[in-house]
């Protein structure tokens, strides 16, 4: 963390730089939009930059917990190392159920919703195979 930025504020803006580059990945790549135009991983880049830019002076800009463990074991510095799984963690978790539950949600039922976090989008897919035992599989429908 740089000098004057304290634990709470450096996990905030982690959350925050994490958050907005898996909303802008969750949003890009999402099929059931056809109102996409133009190159998914131009802006996924320029997300990146972005998270770069606002948050590399205060935190270093952690935003992937395998890049800032990579760094700290380089380092040998793990002080306030906690931060740069919590931060992703919390933001990408965040993101994802925003997007998934409020901004695109796959259906409007909020039982069918939340049976996603129990039994998964099972109406998306068709099983075949009838028996427990034998092999299922999956294909989009």
């Amino acid at each position: 963390l740089s000098e004057g930025i304290n634990p709470g504020q450096g996990l905030g803006i982690e959350i925050i730089a994490t958050f907005q580059l898996v909303l802008c990945v969750l949003a890009t790549t999402d099929r059931r939009r056809n109102d996409v135009s133009g190159s998914a991983p131009l802006a996924i880049g320029l997300s990146v930059a972005l998270g770069h830019l606002l948050a590399i002076d205060y935190t270093g800009c952690g935003i992937n917990p395998a890049r800032s463990f990579g760094s700290a074991l380089i380092a040998n510095n793990f002080e306030n190392h906690w931060i740069f799984w919590v931060g992703p963690i919390i933001g990408g978790a965040s993101a994802a159920l925003i997007y998934d539950f409020i901004l695109a949600p796959r259906s409007s039922d909020l039982t069918d919703r939340v049976k996603v976090w129990t039994s998964g989008q099972v109406e998306e897919y068709d099983l075949e195979g009838d028996d427990m035992n034998s092999r299922v599989e999956m294909k989009p429908k």
